[in-house]
């Protein structure tokens, strides 16, 4: 996904904030084809800090984006007001499901755009089956323009967080007021397996719960993440 993933939440959040929503570098049609980390993107959204001269923000990253912001908490904790994860983890990736994603992931390493078959296989996992079910178009709309991605490109972006380290027993470094929001129908990352562990291992942690919502909560349900965002922002000491 890009960063259209947060139209809803910048159209909300910018009458009141200044915001700013960028894609990783995977995340275009034109690709991205160099090896990268999960550390390479965090030094990437430092840069992108630096570039428009912004010393303190809020961090919010959804999915591997989490995991790159988790990365950044640690790394560059003097940066952050404020920390947002929706919809992902601090644990590494088990050997059972490393396997399963190296069998679907593994024959992206081609040149050609994604294929469709794969970006059907995603469906399930992004959307919770309640959204599948009433909201089709949204999830199609998602499937079409996953079509029109270099599948190498996203070959390369899984291979940058597939082998992330185990933060679990860093989260007690964190000490920045931390939001958690978790689609209670993740199927990708399991509420009580990732989102709960998260929000008990980090000290200033607030946990919203998005009722019928799966591993994209923000775009499935925007209204109650954007309602969880400003309450969590208006609570940030100025």
């Amino acid at each position: 996904m890009d960063w259209t993933m947060f139209r809803s939440q910048i159209d909300a959040l910018s009458p009141h904030y200044r915001v700013i929503a960028y894609n990783l570098r995977a995340a275009t049609r034109s690709g991205y084809d160099s090896p990268y980390t999960l550390e390479t993107l965090s030094e990437d959204c430092l840069r992108i800090a630096d570039q428009f001269e912004i010393d303190t923000f809020v961090l919010v990253g959804m999915s591997m984006g989490g995991y790159m912001a988790l990365d950044f908490a640690l790394r560059f904790p003097q940066r952050l007001r404020g920390l947002v994860l929706i919809d992902s983890m601090a644990a590494a990736y088990s050997d059972d499901k490393k396997l399963r994603y190296a069998e679907a992931f593994g024959p992206l390493n081609i040149d050609g755009p994604l294929p469709r078959a794969f970006a059907e296989w995603c469906a399930p996992i992004c959307f919770g089956p309640r959204t599948i079910e009433e909201q089709p178009e949204l999830v199609r709309s998602w499937v079409e323009r996953w079509t029109l991605r270099p599948a190498r490109s996203v070959y390369g972006e899984y291979r940058s967080w597939i082998d992330k380290s185990d933060l679990s027993d860093d989260l007690a470094q964190i000490d920045v007021p931390t939001l958690i929001i978790h689609g209670e129908d993740d199927a990708g990352l399991p509420l009580e397996e990732f989102g709960l562990p998260m929000a008990k291992g980090i000290r200033q942690s607030t946990m919203v719960v998005i009722p019928g919502a799966g591993h994209t909560s923000n775009c499935e349900r925007p209204a109650e993440v954007n309602i969880a965002l400003l309450d969590f922002l208006k609570g940030l000491p100025s």
